[in-house]
């Protein structure tokens, strides 16, 4: 694409930031602490089609942005689901 070496990981954040995680909230909602698990051991998989316009490097660096954008907005929704999922059995118990 362009020749500066920003672009493909600017590029693969705003990919990563468009791509819906509410699922992994449900995620944390239900399973608790074995969604937690699962979040933390699944790697998320940058498609072919984002990857297709970079070469060498610039793919390689896109890659790994991507995954460390996606996994860590995983995580945090996951986080999220889980605490409110535990506030929420509190609750029902009171």
């Amino acid at each position: 694409m362009t020749g500066s070496k920003n672009s493909p990981m600017l590029h693969a954040e705003t990919e990563a930031s468009n791509q819906s995680v509410a699922g992994w909230f449900f995620i944390g909602l239900i399973l608790g602490v074995i969604g937690i698990l699962i979040v933390y051991l699944r790697s998320p998989k940058a498609s072919v089609t984002l990857i297709a316009d970079y070469e060498g490097d610039d793919r390689y660096l896109f890659e790994k942005a991507y995954i460390y954008a996606l996994k860590s907005r995983q995580v945090k929704f996951t986080w999220i689901g889980f605490v409110c999922g535990f506030f929420v059995s509190i609750l029902f118990l009171l």
